[in-house]
């Protein structure tokens, strides 16, 4: 039923009471977790009601009704509500990091942690967890039918604190065995490298002196992960 991604997501949660799975489409991953009995209890968001009725469907055929609520609701804003409980874990898949950090940026003190699954890079969104004083006690980069996602776990908790250098990259214990976020890094530089080749430097001076940073910096970290043991 799950794609890679969303196996990834369901591998990363523990048994909990409550999660929340915002942008929830046809709500494979909450009833994976309730089926496998990962959660107790879940709520299948989205901001749309197309998916939700197919949601619904789903949640009927697999016979979760009672465990799976959904809901219709622009992100976290059904949090709010007074008949909403504590939530252990919000899932947020299959989106850019702006519209995520855009839903994290509404977070409430009903919320334990975030596993979200990104399918852009998210500089801002360590950078929001360095605000916060938040953790990221796991990341990833995988590949799903061509395609690459960052996973993050971001807890409310001072255990394993962002930094202004793991901005960027992301702290290096998490990527030094990741062949694929290696290949993705050196992707960039190429398709830097194809875009300086199309400016004049003397025109463009500026432009063409932040993709060389941008090269430099990319270079710098795959060369420090390399020595990595």
């Amino acid at each position: 039923m799950l794609t890679k991604r969303l196996r990834t997501i369901a591998d990363l949660i523990d048994s909990c009471n409550v999660i929340a799975d915002i942008g929830t489409d046809h709500a494979y991953l909450p009833i994976t977790l309730v089926k496998e009995e990962k959660a107790k209890f879940a709520y299948a968001v989205d901001v749309n009601s197309e998916p939700l009725s197919w949601a619904k469907k789903n949640i009927k055929q697999y016979d979760c009704s009672k465990k799976i609520q959904t809901i219709l609701s622009d992100g976290l804003d059904f949090v709010l509500r007074d008949d909403i409980k504590l939530i252990d874990v919000v899932t947020i898949c299959g989106l850019g990091s702006t519209t995520i950090l855009e839903i994290i940026k509404r977070d409430n003190d009903k919320i334990g942690k975030y596993i979200i699954c990104s399918n852009t890079e998210v500089s801002n969104i360590r950078r929001w967890v360095l605000e916060k004083k938040y953790s990221i006690s796991f990341e990833d980069y995988i590949i799903d039918s061509q395609k690459g996602y960052w996973v993050l776990v971001i807890e409310k908790n001072n255990k394993n604190l962002v930094f202004e250098k793991d901005i960027l990259f992301g702290n290096k214990k998490f990527f030094k065995n990741n062949n694929e976020s290696n290949k993705y890094y050196e992707n960039e530089i190429i398709k830097f490298e194809k875009i300086l080749s199309k400016i004049d430097k003397i025109k463009h001076h500026d432009s063409y002196k932040d993709i060389e940073n941008k090269i430099t910096e990319i270079r710098g970290y795959l060369n420090e992960i390399s020595k990595i043991n």
